[in-house]
């Protein structure tokens, strides 16, 4: 169910049918390369949290454009906001799902660069009693990979397909930004905003020049915008068409729909949240 297409006698009974779950999709707005739109993290996300909660139910709100993309600026067609107007707005919209009845919140992220934030986020949850249980799943928790494509025996995939996908594991292609996957989920939900022909437009190769840091563990923000600076990493676009997408989308499609059964029906954060707040003593608001 899509909160903006519920009126508002609907809501009560969503929330029965839901468990009280509310999903919260979270991509970002920017450079994929040039074959994919700078809305990709936004565009699969949407369609694959729509349709998981087709299979299990549960309520979508509006996906959230404004992910973690200070290091892009560059790029025409990315969107930046401050570090702290997104967590303000990650407050308030959750609290706002929260006092419309939901008692428990899935982050559904669709950049990767938005886990730091939002880890750092549900901690902060933490900081004064919020009243909901919140989580969060990423959709690269489970890439829908080469491998595991072929492992689930999809019938809709010819021999061809799977010689494609199993050239992408015994070649030990890589995975990474605007690559083979994100390819296919946005080819399999909206292909029309594909343009294959430009996969190969710019490099998707490392220019190498922080992999020292890497080495030795450390962290550094600019080491991946460095190393490409065509915000494109990954291999084998190769053979991508609409029954590899398709098997790509409902792959993850499912393993969403199994995390959202699995929160509606357990009860054991909900009970050790009540335990836990009912510890504290130092909260801000007492």
């Amino acid at each position: 169910m899509l909160w903006e297409n519920l009126r508002e006698e609907e809501f009560s009974s969503a929330i029965k049918e839901s468990k009280g779950l509310c999903i919260l999709p979270i991509g970002c707005l920017e450079k994929h390369g040039q074959h994919l739109p700078v809305g990709t993290d936004v565009i699969h996300i949407t369609e694959i949290a729509k349709r998981a909660a087709e299979r299990e139910t549960a309520v979508v709100f509006p996906t959230m454009y404004f992910g973690e993309k200070t290091g892009a600026g560059e790029f025409a067609g990315t969107v930046i906001f401050s570090a702290e107007l997104r967590l303000q707005i990650l407050r308030e919209t959750c609290s706002e799902i929260h006092r419309n009845g939901f008692d428990k919140i899935l982050l559904f992220d669709g950049h990767g660069g938005n886990q730091s934030m939002l880890s750092y986020f549900m901690r902060s949850t933490l900081y004064e009693k919020c009243g909901y249980s919140i989580f969060e799943y990423s959709l690269g928790s489970d890439f829908a990979t080469p491998k595991k494509l072929m492992n689930e025996g999809y019938d809709f995939l010819t021999s061809e397909d799977r010689k494609i996908l199993n050239s992408y594991t015994e070649q030990k292609k890589r995975f990474g930004h605007a690559d083979f996957i994100e390819t296919g989920w946005v080819y399999g939900v909206r292909p029309e905003a594909v343009r294959l022909d430009k996969v190969y437009a710019e490099s998707n190769e490392s220019t190498h020049r922080f992999d020292a840091f890497s080495e030795k563990r450390i962290n550094t923000p600019f080491a991946w915008m460095a190393n490409y600076p065509n915000s494109y990493e990954g291999d084998m676009h190769d053979g991508m068409n609409e029954r590899i997408a398709r098997a790509m989308v409902e792959y993850s499609v499912k393993k969403l729909a199994e995390v959202i059964a699995f929160l509606k029906r357990e009860n054991i954060s909900t009970e050790y949240r009540n335990e836990w707040e009912k510890k504290q003593k130092w909260w801000k608001s007492e």
